[in-house]
């Protein structure tokens, strides 16, 4: 049903509603006729299939216990504990076997997702109806009908929408990980704790070193011993600890783990800073590498997903649903600062994004809606509520379509409410110019507040229509006490956004406020509106919805001083010369100076590395230079002005070579000197590594290879076997990305990156799958309809009327058999069905051999055909698909 462009187009909601999409609005209407067809998959979409999972440490007896509960197919199994215990890897590899084993799997991630989102992506998995969001009777009908392992990951929403979740998934084995216990006595239900000691001190031990036979000093393995018991066997605080040993050594990390991975974030250069900074703004939300790579500024997906890799490696990320999340715990400044900054750049990617992108990333939209309304960024926030909601609801996460109206409405009503909101002092030219802006811009915001109320009373009629109660508020509403607990299509959150307008409309417009209905994990945004009713405030009074702060980085007056007439004055004024105040104390905003000290950010780095460098205890104006000493001779660092504490900092100063260097800031005077030592570590040569290498591709197709920890400008050469495939020039960050086409026999084959030298590079296997047979479905020659019997056997069939084949006027009925033809292309074998008569008397049919060649553009076949009673008369003509 689409009717172009990945905004606009058309769905079926139910059987019968149809919900037309376009930038501007969306329409509801209804269609005639009866349910439309659905196919169900022959076996789950393979997306939903789980990465590979490595080996357990310590789980068999939990494993165990799940396989058993599952092979019961009676009842839901739900894993809880907390963030970190190992949830995901047992749910990874429960899942992996199963699918090894043949049975039939879907693996979800609920991280950020509504619960109606969730039952919708079990439906697409299971069934090839796309653009379809069946009602919850028929969802259920055809839901009880896929018998597979349903596994979803994180899920965090209330008791009551996993009810909804249960009743959507009836004939499946259904397998739950949550933070919290949600099930009671109608499922089994296994805590989840921390590693037995011997098991955690195997786990550290074989991921911190890289020999685990015994590579460990006494020291160092009591300290291992030390860590898992004070961690309580928690793997995730294990496992970060380990990746840490690795470059930091066993004894400093045991002894303050929380220390070590501080330095390993300081560590962490541009992108990975950048990207650790963004997921640390989202807690608990999947960003896939796009959307990541627009959050961080990064210049593509693929510096996203080297950024990543990195991360990974040192365990500050973790893969999670359609992205990756921050481990909770990790000591990353706060990101939700630059929350206005985070919604422009995401509007601008999803602008520019495909459909199905922004619909895996419909919980990140959701988090930077949330986080910049929280910081008050309310245009940035409309504008990508704007851009989001007709993508999420022609995509059928209607969950994250309905959160993407409220917050949209939110933003774009306090946006209208702040920029109608005078002071009354703007006059002249310039307050033209500043109400003319503001006039125009306060009209787009209006627009956008038009736009969201729209579109949610639209999404309200859906509802109501989906469950047959008729359309608009009414239905919606009706909808509500329809379902009742557990019967539920949409969750409470999101119903009760129906239930706002249409039960608390007059509420509403009596107090002049507008209530929006945030996820139940979320505080609610207040939003001001113009009353409805009631008296009206003058146009220069804006009427009180929260406790309003300044922003961030206004002085505030100090708590000693009055306000004149012409402004802030202090009490006690210092007395220019002395800097004493009129009671004889010292003002304190210009102190003494002092003993003259030197710190440094850090004490030992590597060559190449920075430092910032702070000097205290001098005089307010003072001059003060920055020099080093070092086995190569000396040099200066920069110079800068002490401040009114008497304090200078120099960012960034760079010592280029390694040895123990003194660094030193010295002032007007020989004695105004302070120092501080520093010592610069050889920086170890980057190891190559493959940061993303396809596990298998499809013979003669492309496909892309990153590696990185090449030198700057390092030409780079990818094989495969012995054969050059692609070369390309390694990045000013060591990154290469190179591109080739797989050979056309399918194998196994040895691919390596390698540099200037045999010995800088890296190596892994790459499968070459055989490629797909191409697909002959469909109409051919306007009159054949080819039907693919399966094995590569297909069968065409006359459509359309019967017709008379003009030599022997004998009949073709329209539905019969006249091809038959099978093999893997471009060359099938088969047969055709020749006719035989006169003036349409004593007809026959007879199946004649024939061959058929496809055509490189797999739009015609050649067919060439023997007759069956005279095998030198042959036949060739060419058939078009229609």
């Amino acid at each position: 049903m689409n009717v172009g462009g990945d905004n606009n187009g058309t769905v079926l909601v139910g059987d019968n509603n149809i919900v037309h999409y376009t930038d501007e609005r969306t329409i509801v209407s209804e269609r005639e006729g009866g349910p439309v067809p659905v196919r169900k998959r022959e076996h789950p979409d393979p997306r939903f299939l789980p990465a590979s999972a490595g080996e357990l440490v310590g789980r068999d007896r939990e494993l165990a216990r799940i396989r058993g509960w599952l092979a019961e197919r009676g009842a839901p199994v739900l894993v809880h504990g907390p963030p970190g215990i190992g949830k995901s890897a047992v749910l990874r590899r429960i899942a992996c076997d199963a699918a090894d084993a043949g049975e039939d799997v879907v693996f979800l991630s609920a991280a950020g997702l509504e619960t109606e989102d969730i039952v919708q992506e079990l439906f697409e998995a299971c069934y090839d109806s796309p653009d379809h969001l069946p009602g919850p009777k028929r969802l259920r009908r055809l839901m009880g009908k896929v018998r597979a392992l349903v596994v979803i990951d994180g899920y965090e929403g209330s008791a009551e929408s996993l009810e909804q979740l249960l009743d959507a998934t009836p004939g499946a084995a259904l397998l739950i990980a949550s933070t919290r216990r949600l099930l009671g006595a109608e499922g089994h239900v296994l805590p989840l704790g921390g590693l037995a000691e011997a098991d955690a001190v195997a786990l550290t031990t074989a991921e911190a070193t890289a020999d685990p036979a015994g590579a460990l000093s006494g020291e160092e393995a009591a300290a291992i011993r030390g860590l898992c018991r004070a961690a309580d066997g928690h793997p995730r605080t294990l496992l970060q600890a380990a990746a840490l040993m690795r470059t930091s050594g066993v004894l400093p990390v045991a002894g303050d783990p929380d220390l070590a991975a501080r330095a390993a974030v300081a560590s962490l250069d541009g992108d990975s800073s950048a990207a650790v900074r963004a997921l640390a703004a989202l807690p608990g939300v999947p960003v896939s590498a796009p959307a990541l790579a627009a959050l961080a500024c990064l210049p593509s997906p693929q510096d996203a997903d080297a950024a990543l890799a990195e991360l990974r490696r040192l365990r500050l990320a973790e893969p999670a649903g359609p992205g990756h999340v921050l481990p909770d715990g990790t000591p990353v400044p706060d990101g939700r600062r630059d929350a206005a900054g985070y919604a422009t750049r995401l509007a601008a990617w999803v602008r520019a994004a495909g459909r199905a992108e922004v619909a895996a990333s419909a919980a990140v939209i959701v988090a930077v809606l949330r986080a910049a309304l929280r910081e008050e960024a309310h245009d940035p926030a409309r504008a990508l509520a704007r851009a989001a909601a007709p993508l999420l609801g022609r995509s059928l996460r209607w969950g994250a379509w309905g959160q993407v109206l409220s917050l949209g409405l939110t933003a774009a009503t306090n946006a209208v409410g702040s920029l109608g909101a005078g002071d009354g002092a703007i006059g002249g030219a310039i307050g033209g110019a500043i109400g003319g802006a503001a006039s125009g811009a306060a009209g787009s915001a209006a627009d956008d507040v038009a736009y969201f109320e729209r579109e949610e009373k639209t999404r309200e009629r859906a509802l109501g229509l989906l469950l047959g109660l008729g359309g608009g508020g009414l239905g919606a509403a009706g909808a509500i006490a329809f379902l009742g607990k557990g019967g539920s299509l949409f969750s409470a959150p999101t119903m009760a956004i129906a239930a706002t307008t249409t039960v608390l409309v007059t509420a509403a417009a009596v107090i002049g406020v507008r209530l929006a209905t945030p996820s139940a994990a979320e505080p609610p945004v207040a939003a001001a509106t113009p009353a409805a009713a009631g008296p009206q405030l003058p146009a220069t009074v804006r009427p009180t919805v929260s406790t309003v702060l300044p922003p961030a980085g206004t002085d505030l007056p100090p708590v000693d001083s009055v306000r004149s007439p012409v402004g802030t004055v202090r009490r006690n004024q210092p007395d220019p010369g002395t800097g004493t105040t009129p009671d004889g104390g010292r003002d304190p905003i210009t102190p003494r100076p002092g003993t003259p000290r030197l710190a440094l950010s850090d004490d030992d780095i590597e060559s190449g590395g920075s430092i910032d460098v702070r000097a205290t205890g001098f005089e307010p104006g003072e001059r003060i230079t920055f020099s080093w000493t070092g086995p190569n001779g000396s040099g200066e660092l920069g110079a800068r002005t002490a401040d009114r504490q008497g304090a200078a900092l120099l960012s960034d100063a760079a010592i280029p070579a390694a040895g123990a260097y003194s660094i030193t800031a010295q002032g007007r005077s020989q004695d105004r000197r302070a120092g501080a030592a520093l010592n610069v570590r050889e920086r170890p040569a980057p190891q190559i590594r493959l940061a993303r290498v396809p596990s298998s591709v499809q013979a003669e197709a492309t496909f892309e290879v990153v590696a990185t920890g090449f030198d700057a400008n390092e030409p780079v050469r990818l094989t495969l076997g012995d054969t050059l495939v692609a070369t390309a020039q390694a990045a000013r960050n060591g990154q290469v990305t190179l591109r080739g086409d797989a050979p056309a026999g399918p194998a196994t084959y040895r691919l390596t990156v390698t540099g200037r030298s045999g010995d800088r590079s890296a190596t892994t296997q790459l499968t070459v799958t055989p490629k797909p047979p191409p697909d002959l479905s469909g109409r051919w020659a306007g009159y054949l309809d080819f039907r693919d019997l399966g094995g590569g056997y297909y069968e065409g069939s006359r459509y359309g009327s019967d017709w008379v084949e003009p030599n022997s006027g004998c009949t073709y009925p329209a539905g019969s058999a006249e091809v038959h033809l099978s093999g893997q292309g471009p060359v099938y074998e088969g047969e055709i069905r020749w006719i035989y008569g006169a003036n349409g008397q004593n007809c026959e049919f007879q199946w004649g051999a024939a061959t058929f060649t496809l055509g490189p553009d797999g739009d015609s076949l050649q067919v060439r055909a023997t007759d069956p009673r005279d095998p030198g008369n042959t036949m060739t003509r060419t058939l078009r698909k229609s």
